[in-house]
């Protein structure tokens, strides 16, 4: 499978059950969340801008997302909600590739992503700290997902999310 393919895939409904844990105090938080995930083609014009607004060639973007997120951790009593824009443009020969992000309410760092054993990586680096997530599928319904969040070389965070695809697109074999 290729990084496309691999998107392509990521398309749908799905349910996210989370555990993030703080390493620093010792404490774990659990959380919900669900994801609509839309594969928009090279050509969107909200991609076009994105890649216009970060400095990058519109003619390099290779595909793009956009994720509407509903969370809510346990313990809070709002929900959480955001959209956010994902472009991956076409990856050198080491197989890495510039990804972009855009949120509305908060500024998102230009990062990198590879695509190696079916496994997707995003790493970003932020002000704070660095993010790499993973994704990869245990089954076409059943995505698994985790994170690291590091200041320096000390891991601060760390979270995993089973995910369960509940429609929208329909899985591939």
């Amino acid at each position: 499978m290729d990084i496309a393919s691999f998107v392509d895939t990521l398309a749908g409904k799905w349910f996210s059950q989370r555990t993030t844990h703080y390493l620093a105090n010792q404490t774990s938080k659990a959380g919900q969340s669900n994801l609509l995930i839309e594969v928009l083609p090279a050509t969107d014009a909200s991609l076009v801008e994105l890649c216009e607004a970060q400095g990058q060639e519109a003619a390099q973007i290779l595909c793009g997302l956009k994720i509407d997120q509903d969370s809510r951790m346990d313990g809070d009593t709002r929900n959480t909600q955001r959209t956010t824009l994902m472009v991956m443009l076409q990856p050198g020969d080491d197989g890495q590739g510039v990804l972009l992000q855009a949120s509305p309410k908060e500024p998102v760092p230009q990062g990198q992503y590879g695509f190696d054993d079916d496994v997707l990586t995003l790493t970003t680096q932020t002000p704070e700290g660095t993010v790499q997530e993973r994704l990869w599928f245990a089954n076409p319904n059943l995505r698994m997902r985790t994170s690291v969040f590091k200041v320096g070389d000390q891991e601060q965070m760390a979270s995993f999310c089973s995910e369960i695809r509940m429609g929208g697109a329909p899985a591939k074999d």
